[in-house]
């Protein structure tokens, strides 16, 4: 009898579809998921492609606004592929929410690569998977906290710093202020630390 790893090896790779992302995020996960092609096959959706011949389907219903139950629900109707929650808002989400609205699981998108696919093959034998639980508080001051705020908006420092008119080097300086506290190194990683703390938008 072949080894479990071999069995693993010689089934299909899961077709999973990426549905109405930013650049960034698709290129991100192209990234991470390549080296593990033989595992997953991703494929990028625009926001009514039909999901016919996908295993799972990645979505983020609060992407765009809106309500993120009618958003799983219209995602879930684009086709039979296995709806999964990814986002950076997972204090939010709701899973059993989601699941009635056609979600399968919630993932958030500072998950590692490994960690994504091991979900998308969980989501694909029809399991349920909860977001991870939000922890912990920092205090920012009143000028942190609105450049965190235009940070998960989107928002780039030059923009920032026409919104709120300060310099581009104040910007840049809170920037550097929030990733300390925060402890992280990059802005989506700051983002994703705002949405799962509640951080207002």
């Amino acid at each position: 009898m072949p080894p479990a790893d071999a069995a693993d090896r010689s089934r299909p790779a899961l077709r999973l579809g990426v549905l109405d992302e930013s650049e960034l995020v698709v290129a991100g996960l192209d990234g991470m998921l390549r080296p593990h092609r033989e595992r997953v096959e991703l494929s990028v959706l625009e926001a009514t492609d039909s999901t016919t011949g996908l295993d799972v389907v990645l979505c983020d219903p609060f992407r765009n606004g809106g309500d993120p139950h009618d958003h799983i629900s219209r995602v879930a109707a684009l086709g039979p592929a296995r709806v999964l929650v990814y986002t950076w808002n997972t204090r939010a989400a709701n899973t059993r929410t989601f699941a009635a609205a056609g979600a399968h699981a919630v993932i958030d998108k500072t998950a590692p690569g490994i960690e994504l696919i091991e979900v998308v093959e969980a989501v694909g034998r029809g399991e349920q998977v909860a977001p991870t639980p939000p922890t912990g508080t920092i205090a920012l001051s009143l000028r942190e906290s609105e450049v965190l705020t235009l940070l998960c908006r989107g928002q780039s420092n030059q923009e920032i710093a026409d919104t709120l008119y300060v310099s581009i080097n104040s910007v840049k300086t809170y920037v550097r202020q929030i990733y300390r506290k925060l402890g992280v190194s990059r802005r989506t990683q700051a983002v994703a630390w705002a949405n799962r703390h509640g951080h207002p938008d």
